[in-house]
């Protein structure tokens, strides 16, 4: 690969870097008040339903692996109002170096907000909710090694999910169609082996669940491997899912700009 390709990239995702470095503290108040609004209803007020002081710990570290997971919605809307709008992505690809370079470029911006953003919800909810997170099973390697899996399914994601809606007009289907049922669905509030106690079939049907995956696998770096499936089987999974998105997405968006 030429010196050149690289050197055209980095300029691409600097210049989107540029405008992140503008919106970041907007997304540090939202990330703060998302945290500290849903572990302060889970801490103080669901233990009062009957569950166990414990799952505060379990939806902190749930929401390490899904905070990313919205942040989706916006960035896909900004891809599909530039395809249907100043189309900058169609110059990009018109530049002397391979179009998948143009695409790697956006993913790698999307990994980075995403992984920026992820990064601190844990420092964020141990500050505030201090000994009702328990982290003394936290393995600092391996959540690194998930929360850049995750990113990078997350960025992948967000390219697919932008080849499939058409218009800004339906923009509503990206939460609705996509992210919302994935993070229902995906082990949020509940752990695998739960589920499989209550209903196998479904329990398998949710492996088909990227999301599944990568809660699975955060909360095993986080909380400690017992009680979720094998880490080392969720960090590979979310790679492949990540993989085969970002390489049906890219396909589908040069058959979009009509660039092949």
């Amino acid at each position: 690969m030429q010196i050149s390709y690289l050197r055209t990239m980095s300029y691409l995702l600097a210049t989107q870097l540029i405008v992140f470095r503008q919106t970041i503290h907007d997304k540090f108040i939202d990330l703060f008040i998302w945290v500290i609004a849903m572990a302060a209803v889970t801490i103080y007020l669901l233990p009062s339903f009957g569950l166990e002081m414990t799952y505060g710990s379990f939806i902190i570290a749930s929401m390490a692996a899904s905070a990313g997971i919205f942040e989706q919605f916006t960035s896909t809307t900004n891809l599909i109002a530039d395809f249907n709008g100043d189309n900058i992505t169609s110059f990009y690809l018109t530049l002397p170096m391979p179009s998948w370079l143009v695409f790697l470029s956006y993913a790698l911006f999307y990994l980075c907000n995403t992984a920026v953003l992820t990064f601190f919800v844990v420092p964020i909810a141990k500050l505030c909710f201090w000994h009702h997170l328990d982290l003394s099973q936290l393995h600092i390697g391996k959540y690194l090694l998930m929360m850049c899996a995750m990113s990078s399914f997350y960025a992948s994601f967000t390219l697919w999910m932008a080849s499939k809606v058409p218009t800004l007009e339906r923009i509503g289907s990206i939460w609705m169609r996509f992210i919302f049922p994935l993070w229902t669905f995906g082990a949020f509030q509940y752990s695998y082996a739960v589920l499989k106690q209550v209903s196998t079939p479904f329990a398998y049907l949710s492996l088909l669940n990227p999301m599944v995956y990568i809660m699975e696998g955060t909360r095993a770096a986080i909380l400690g491997q017992t009680g979720s499936l094998n880490f080392w089987v969720c960090l590979g999974m979310t790679i492949v899912f990540a993989f085969l998105c970002g390489f049906d997405g890219i396909r589908r968006i040069k058959k979009r700009l009509d660039f092949v």
